[in-house]
């Protein structure tokens, strides 16, 4: 550390925090720091990290975990977001806008990254940011892809996940004006027998509310079809949903008529 960054910490601080970074990196967790201080009791370095919080060297994430602030400019956190994303909650995979966005397929600003995962629906605020998770329903934890940030392995949905995503969780007139600009302008970057494969794990109202879509945006929907087309009852694209499509038996917005 330079001469000018340690004018707040004194030779245990300095000494202590060079070894979390050499073993661990930047992120860390309390029984990490307490390895270090072994001969020392727990409310004593939880006083020693409470006071490394006050002076800004020390962020915290959740409760017991922290990242070592950037050593050029203390107080602030060099990750990304992503990369928060995933320390904040590991057991979730990150999608919607955020996920389009990493795929360069999304360009407007985001304050909001929205993830996937397996304990509750919860969020969290960091560094002027807002964290949202969503529980999966069972079974749907997965199609997602491993990345590298930051010197971690960070959980993105496939593009086609993303889709399916947004029709389970926020089966909305704009996330599905989304979802057919998406298709629409960017035909080649989705597969779409992926797409079509990995919706039969989902309910009948995604699958037929996905059917309108490929239909809307000349994507051969046979396949998909032959999924629901037994099922006599209907479904509901949005709570406003009022034009009836009798091919897949759902009640659509006006807007997503043929």
């Amino acid at each position: 550390m330079g001469k000018n960054n340690t004018i707040t910490l004194s030779a245990k601080e300095i000494k202590i925090l060079e070894q979390l970074i050499t073993k661990h990196g930047n992120v860390v967790v309390f029984d990490m720091i307490h390895k270090l201080m072994k001969n020392e009791g727990r409310q004593e370095v939880k006083n020693f990290i409470s006071n490394l919080t006050k002076k800004g060297w020390l962020i915290r994430i959740k409760r017991g975990s922290f990242v070592i602030s950037d050593i050029s400019n203390r107080g602030t956190v060099s990750f990304n977001q992503l990369t928060i994303a995933q320390i904040i909650d590991n057991c979730s995979y990150i999608s919607f806008e955020a996920a389009l966005q990493y795929y360069g397929l999304f360009d407007q600003y985001l304050r909001v990254i929205t993830s996937v995962g397996k304990k509750k629906t919860y969020s969290k605020e960091f560094s002027n940011w807002k964290f949202r998770y969503i529980k999966t329903k069972k079974g749907l934890f997965n199609n997602y892809k491993e990345f590298n940030m930051d010197g971690r392995l960070v959980k993105i949905a496939s593009k086609e996940k993303v889709i399916l995503d947004f029709l389970t969780y926020r089966r909305s007139v704009s996330s599905i004006d989304l979802i057919i600009e998406k298709l629409k302008n960017h035909k080649n970057d989705f597969d779409i027998k992926k797409l079509i494969e990995i919706s039969k794990d989902y309910s009948i109202t995604v699958r037929r509310a996905l059917g309108v879509i490929l239909d809307l945006v000349d994507v051969d929907s046979s396949d998909l079809y032959l999924t629901v087309k037994d099922n006599k009852n209907y479904s509901f694209m949005t709570s406003n949903s009022k034009l009836f499509n009798s091919k897949w038996r759902i009640y659509i917005d006006n807007q997503f008529k043929d």
